[in-house]
């Protein structure tokens, strides 16, 4: 995780081609399908495409609900790589959650709070404790069973971290330094009200318009920043609800993953200040990590 996280900060400071994402309904289940479509080049052409499926009945299977696969290609076009792309997906997005935790979170942050039990939630611990020197961990999930499950699975991850599953998602809030959501709720979890000064509230389960993990509380106590720009004001409802309704404006996003790295925005500058972090994920990070592991082959 240390490298991954280093390889999207190099991979932020670069330029890239990035066409948008496509995204396309799929037929069957009893809920929405989704078939995504992300590529990602640098200036060479060379590059990667992340085809993704998003089946939300397969938690009723025992299967992900979401799975992928990337192709990477030479900077002649020719395919070099066929990867596991839900794995590099699952790292990726931990990585870059925590590529924001090294610019936006307290240094001193110890509690971390993961509302969301699905196979994210590990990836998501390890990689806020790859950066912060996180002490305790907990989680929270509507079903005691799978907040249970989630917890076994962190600890055989961080045996030196204690954690516990969240009985009470309101006290645990208040207590967190680092608050991470990892779920695809329609309505909002997470309250503004519940958020101590200081708190970094990282934000990765939804990637559509018509889902929000958190409250309008939240985003107006919050600076925001956002892993793109073109994601967030296409993708993230979490943004682009409150923005409608005009709760916020285009302007109460200071930054995003780019500019910090470059040093075009500042990141956190109080301590007591709340900062809010919203992605929905970027081909740039797909393509930058399944380079590193290629190359480690």
């Amino acid at each position: 995780m240390p490298r991954l996280v280093n390889c999207l900060e190099e991979a932020f400071r670069k330029d890239w081609v990035v066409p948008s994402r496509q995204v396309a309904e799929l037929p069957g289940g009893s809920d929405r399908r989704l078939l995504l479509s992300m590529p990602a080049f640098d200036l060479r052409g060379g590059g990667a495409v992340k085809l993704a499926t998003v089946f939300p009945d397969n938690r009723s299977k025992g299967l992900p609900t979401i799975q992928a696969a990337i192709v990477v290609f030479s900077e002649t076009g020719t395919p070099i790589a066929l990867l596991d792309g839900t794995t590099v997906t699952q790292l990726r997005t931990g990585a870059a959650s925590a590529l924001a935790s090294r610019y936006l979170s307290r240094p001193d942050s110890v509690h971390l709070v993961v509302i969301g039990t699905g196979a994210l939630a590990p990836y998501m611990a390890l990689a806020h404790c790859t950066v912060r020197p996180i002490k305790r961990v907990s989680v929270w999930g509507r079903r005691i069973e799978n907040a249970v499950s989630a917890v076994e699975s962190i600890r055989a991850w961080l045996p030196g971290v204690a954690v516990d599953v969240s009985e009470t998602l309101e006290r645990s809030v208040a207590m967190a330094d680092i608050v991470c959501c990892a779920t695809r709720s329609s309505t909002p979890i997470l309250k503004g009200q519940w958020l101590s000064p200081g708190t970094f509230v990282d934000l990765v389960g939804s990637f559509s318009p018509a889902c929000r993990e958190s409250d309008d509380d939240v985003v107006l106590r919050s600076r925001i920043f956002v892993d793109t720009y073109e994601g967030a004001l296409m993708e993230a409802g979490d943004i682009l609800d409150p923005l409608a309704r005009g709760v916020i404006t285009k302007a109460s996003i200071d930054g995003d993953l780019s500019e910090l790295v470059r040093g075009r925005v500042k990141g956190r500058g109080l301590e007591e200040e709340i900062i809010l972090f919203k992605s929905v994920g970027t081909a740039i990070e797909d393509l930058a990590v399944a380079r590193m592991i290629v190359a480690a082959v």
